[in-house]
Order: structure tokens, then sequence, then C-alpha cells
């Protein structure tokens, strides 16, 4: 502990995250992606593979912070007492009170809100979570706002790897990036904070990029690294023809870091 207070990972994590090509999104970009996206998550394998590692009771309210469209809100709705969704974007959370009535859900409450902004609005919870949605500036910060929020435990998902593209395409196209921070900042800030966070792994069947045909590829790689030149976008095509159109060769599927916690020690 007195080695690890001496380095200071959480500048670190702020200094590497401001460098990396993976940027953070607008709300407007997450609203313009909502539709998409509550379709391709609901009802996938990460969702049970995610609830089925939490400690749940039935009677706890559960805070889920970046909620998306319902991809886990939904599904604890129906297992716990209440679930308050908290999103940047209002389109997400338009999705997610669609689902919910699809659903028949009537337990759960919705707040436009962010990592960012003040929660003093929300009411107590015992459980947080924060599926795939900690790609924040201040890892440090969003860390302890969400430990100070939960009563009894906390459980959060960050892509293991410092890529959202697998590398071997980045390398066919020559597209050079700085990698993002990867998951181990999160035990080692929680630790120096005295918690004991514990650490598992979701493996998905697939990633976040789309390779339907050559033209969702290549607008699925911008998507993820902002941009590409010309010539990028043609490797690119020749690399979905070459590969994944031929032999049949997906993008590689993410894995996610499992990371949970209950009160300091």
């Amino acid at each position: 502990m007195i080695f690890l207070k001496q380095i200071d990972f959480a500048r670190m994590y702020r200094e590497h995250k401001s460098a990396t090509d993976f940027k953070g999104k607008s709300s407007n970009d997450w609203d313009d992606k909502s539709k998409e996206m509550a379709v391709s998550v609901i009802n996938s394998p990460y969702v049970n593979d995610f609830i089925s590692r939490m400690d749940i009771s039935g009677d706890e309210v559960v805070l889920d912070i970046g909620c998306g469209p319902g991809t886990l809100a939904i599904p604890l709705a129906k297992k716990v007492k209440e679930v308050i969704a908290i999103d940047f974007s209002k389109q997400m959370l338009a999705q997610l009170e669609a689902y919910a009535a699809r659903e028949g859900v009537t337990n759960i409450r919705t707040y436009h809100l962010s990592w960012e902004d003040d929660w003093s609005i929300l009411p107590t919870i015992d459980i947080a979570v924060a599926s795939r949605s900690m790609e924040v500036k201040d890892i440090d910060e969003a860390l302890l706002k969400m430990s100070h929020q939960a009563t009894k435990a906390c459980y959060l998902t960050y892509k293991a790897g410092g890529s959202f593209v697998d590398m071997d395409i980045l390398e066919y196209i020559d597209k050079k990036i700085v990698t993002k921070p990867d998951f181990w900042y999160i035990p080692v800030l929680l630790y120096q904070h005295g918690y004991l966070p514990r650490i598992d792994y979701i493996e998905t069947k697939r990633g976040s990029i789309r390779a339907g045909n050559a033209d969702e590829f290549v607008q699925s790689l911008i998507w993820s690294v902002h941009e590409l030149s010309e010539e990028q976008q043609r490797k690119a095509r020749e690399y979905y023809d070459k590969f994944i159109a031929a032999q049949d060769r997906q993008p590689k599927p993410f894995i996610w870091a499992f990371i949970s916690w209950g009160a300091k020690i």
C-alpha cells in the first residue's frame, strides 16, 4: 500500500485517456446510435453473465449508470425492488422507456444525467452498476462517485485490452493509434482508496466492429477510431474482402473485465 500511494495512478490515467485515439462520444453521438443499440444489445448473453455475478436478494434499489437502451436495467428491474437508470443521452432513455413499456416493467425511474453531473437528486441506492459505460476522463473521480452512491456493492465492466479494434486490422490498414487506458487502473485505484476489488472476465461473441458488408465494416472502424484516410479506407475494404468475406474471419470478440467491490476494508 505504501508503494502504491507513491504513484499517482489517477493522474496517469487522465494523461493516458487524454492521449488516446479512442475519444469519448458525445450525447448526440449516442442519440444517433440509440435505435441501433436498442436492437443489438437486448437479450444478449452478456446480460445474463453480468447479472449472474451480482449478489442480489430482490429487495435492492439499483443504480444503472450509463444505462443505454435498458440492456441491464430491464432484466434487473424484474429481479430487484427498483432500478434508477441514468444516461446523458435522451434518446437512450427514450429507448429504455419504450422497452420497459413493451415488457410491462414499471419499477424504473430515469434521469437525464452524466457521470459529471450533480447526482444529489438521486435517491439512496443499495447497488451501483456501470456496464460498459466508464469511458470517462477521470476514472478515479468516477469510481469514488459510484462507491459513495452505493451502500451495499458496486459492479462494473471495462474493456480488457487497449483497443476497441483488432490490432491486426489496424496494422493491416496502417492505422497507428495510441491505445486507451486498460482496466488495471480500476482495481489499483480502488485498492488505493481502501477497497478490495474482485476481478472476473466476460467474453462476448463479438466486438464493436460490425462486418455485415464492406461499407458497414469501414463505417464501424471510423466510429471507433474517429477517422480514416482514403487509403486506409481502401485498405479496410481490402481487408474485408480478403479475410472477412473470403475466410469468414470475423473481428475478434471483446473480453470485458468484470470488477466488483463492497465496503471499505
